[in-house]
C-alpha cells in the first residue's frame, strides 16, 4: 500500500526548508570585499608622504630621487641599507644593497592597501605568494 503525503506536510517542509536556508544565510558571517590597491598616484604621495613605520623591518624613507634608506633600528640612524625603488602601475618595486638576501626579498614589489585609518599593508606583488603581506605600516609625517 502507497503512503500518500497529504498537501499541508508538503507547504509545511517546503516553509521549514525556507527558513533552514534563511537562517544559515543569515548568522553566516558577512565576507567584504578585497581591498583594493593604491593606484599609483596615490602610492607615490604615500611614498613621499614620511617615513614608514613598519612592524617587523625598521623604517623606510622613499626619496624623490628614487632612492630608498631602510633604518633597522632607529629613526635617528644612519641608513642600514639604500637602494632604489619605482612604481609601475599600482606596483612599488625595491632594490636595495644587501638587506633582505635572506629573505629572497632584497629585490621586492608589492602593492599597498589601505587597513584603517593610518595604517597600511604592503602586499607581496608575486604569483607564488599572492597577497600575502609583506608589511604593516603607519606613515610618520
Amino acid at each position: 500500500m502507497r503512503k500518500t503525503i497529504c498537501p499541508n506536510t508538503h507547504r509545511a517542509l517546503a516553509m521549514y526548508l525556507v527558513v533552514a536556508m534563511f537562517s544559515i544565510f543569515m548568522i553566516q558571517p558577512a565576507t567584504s570585499a578585497e581591498p583594493q590597491a593604491l593606484n599609483k598616484d596615490a602610492l607615490t604621495k604615500l611614498a613621499l608622504q614620511g617615513t614608514w613605520q613598519t612592524e617587523r623591518f625598521g623604517h623606510w624613507s622613499w626619496g624623490e630621487d628614487n632612492s630608498v634608506c631602510l633604518r633597522l633600528l632607529g629613526l635617528d640612524e644612519d641608513c642600514s641599507d639604500k637602494g632604489t625603488w619605482k612604481i609601475d602601475e599600482d606596483v612599488l618595486c625595491y632594490e636595495l644593497t644587501w638587506w633582505g638576501e635572506s629573505y629572497q626579498i632584497r629585490k621586492n614589489c608589492f602593492t599597498v592597501v589601505s587597513v584603517d585609518s593610518g595604517r597600511y599593508e604592503a602586499l607581496y606583488y608575486d604569483s607564488k605568494v599572492d597577497h600575502s603581506v609583506f608589511i604593516n605600516f603607519e606613515v610618520l609625517e
